[in-house]
């Protein structure tokens, strides 16, 4: 009875020690196969509730025009062209519209590039332009805006949302 219970845990080690090392390997495969993981960005935390006392001037854009193309602008061989309106800074502007404090915003996913225009009355998008590849399409629940460019394998998606100033979350996935 001692001999077999010395040859169980004798197997019981060794099998222990052959998983260990079995995983090890099998983990860099793993980590090779999947070289970024997806990772969410949040955008500003925390904002003042009081409004920049400086203002900028920025050209308007249209509040109603929402562009989504799935190709980049082009012209075709007549005389018509497709044009895109300028898009915010990445680092975003602050403006005034009607007497409201405005912050237009240009975001760059891996999908593809969105702008968002942020009020406290009212979130907009005003333009989404896939990457190749991808497709994109754009939701707007209650007081938010959700852009989400998807291609093969990998899908990228801003939430932008006013809570006591603009809020944002992106999540790259795939």
């Amino acid at each position: 009875m001692t001999r077999g219970l010395q040859y169980l845990a004798a197997w019981t080690a060794s099998t222990a020690v052959a998983v260990a090392l079995s995983w090890l390997g099998i983990r860099f495969v793993l980590d090779a196969g999947v070289p970024e993981r997806p990772r969410l960005v949040a955008g500003p935390t925390q904002q003042s509730s009081a409004v920049p006392t400086t203002t900028t001037t920025t050209t308007p854009v249209p509040t109603t025009t929402v562009v989504v193309t799935t190709t980049p602008p082009t012209t075709t061989t007549t005389t018509t062209t497709t044009t895109v309106p300028p898009l915010p800074p990445e680092n975003g502007t602050w403006s005034e519209q009607n007497g409201e404090p405005v912050y237009l915003r240009s975001f760059r996913l891996q999908g593809g590039v969105t702008a968002i225009r942020f009020s406290a009355s009212e979130i907009e998008p005003i333009s989404a332009t896939p990457r190749q590849g991808f497709a994109a399409s754009v939701e707007q629940p209650a007081d938010a805006v959700v852009v989400e460019f998807v291609g093969a394998g990998h899908r990228s998606r801003l939430e932008a949302t006013w809570v006591n100033g603009p809020q944002w979350r992106i999540v790259e996935s795939g």
